[in-house]
């Protein structure tokens, strides 16, 4: 008889804690804060700039294509771009990344934004 009431609340344990583990983030929780630093050389070195959201003109704060190293601040990853408006070639950086050339993309980001958190909702 104790085996099968140890196996019951094992049995409804396992369901309580599928349950917490499939329950949705609740409405209105806001992203992980983030931001990235960007620097115009490798190594995290020379001009830098440092962003919280979107960028999709790199040229209006006399940053284009000049980009080498960049470090990420916060819990979410950051993708560059190749192009304005998010175009082109796009390379996702996760935490830090002291030279650019390694993905073949240093001297040339025109655009850059964080990952979301969630997709977005088909409409």
């Amino acid at each position: 008889m104790k085996f099968v009431t140890a196996a019951a609340l094992s049995a409804v344990g396992i369901a309580i804690a599928a349950t917490a583990i499939a329950a949705p983030a609740p409405q209105g929780a806001m992203p992980a804060p983030t931001a990235i630093v960007v620097f115009d050389q490798p190594n995290f070195k020379g001009r830098s700039l440092t962003f919280d959201r979107s960028v999709p003109s790199l040229a209006k704060v006399n940053f284009n294509d000049v980009i080498a190293s960049v470090q990420v601040k916060g819990g979410r990853d950051w993708v560059l771009c190749e192009h304005r408006n998010f175009m082109g070639k796009c390379v996702r950086i996760v935490v830090k990344e002291k030279n650019l050339k390694r993905l073949k993309i240093d001297g040339q980001v025109s655009s850059l934004y964080p990952v979301p958190v969630a997709p977005p909702k088909a409409r």
